[in-house]
């Protein structure tokens, strides 16, 4: 004799259903995805060195220069590399960035009376926006950077920069070269 097919149990067709269901809204929502979602915008993050000495944070320290370049030497032998960099004074006292060195050159620049940060504060030196004023380096008074480069500094590497502040001391930072702000160039159909 031949057994008859149970049918589902009511359980067992809710379940189906529900299996069934998730699998079409996966679907459904990967169909999403693409150059237009908004999964396709490259958000980045600080993308320099931090490090923290006693009270003193320094965050994204970065060589900063100005595109185009050919390939992947933004500064050469020789050169002069500025940097930009954040420093938050989480003590009451201030501080005060007053050396700055690197194996990959013979000196450092930090201006006359060095960058003082106060208790409590922020300083941001040596970042400019995309439009900026030309102001002759003796009269800028957050100006950073190594001189006397003694390797070229290149996109995608590292360099050991030494910042010494008067009370907290100094702090050894791998610094990488600052992503460029350059527009994403459309795909070749237009979008």
């Amino acid at each position: 004799m031949h057994e008859r097919p149970s049918l589902p149990t009511p359980i067992r067709r809710i379940a189906v259903r529900a299996v069934t269901a998730a699998v079409l809204l996966l679907v459904v929502a990967g169909c999403g995805a693409g150059q237009e979602a908004a999964t396709s915008t490259q958000a980045t993050h600080a993308s320099g060195a931090v490090g923290q000495v006693g009270p003193i944070s320094v965050l994204d320290v970065e060589f900063r220069f100005s595109p185009p370049v050919a390939g992947d030497e933004v500064y050469g032998v020789g050169d002069t590399a500025p940097l930009s960099v954040t420093i938050v004074n989480n003590g009451p006292t201030a501080d005060r960035l007053v050396r700055l060195s690197s194996p990959a050159a013979d000196a450092g620049v930090v201006v006359a009376d060095g960058l003082v940060v106060p208790g409590g504060a922020t300083l941001t030196a040596g970042q400019t926006g995309l439009s900026s004023i030309e102001v002759p380096a003796e009269d800028d008074a957050r100006l950073l950077a190594l001189t006397g480069l003694r390797v070229p500094i290149r996109s995608g590497l590292t360099y050991p920069v030494v910042l010494g502040f008067e009370r907290a001391g100094e702090l050894v930072v791998d610094v990488p070269v600052a992503t460029p702000d350059v527009p994403r160039e459309p795909a070749a159909d237009g979008r």
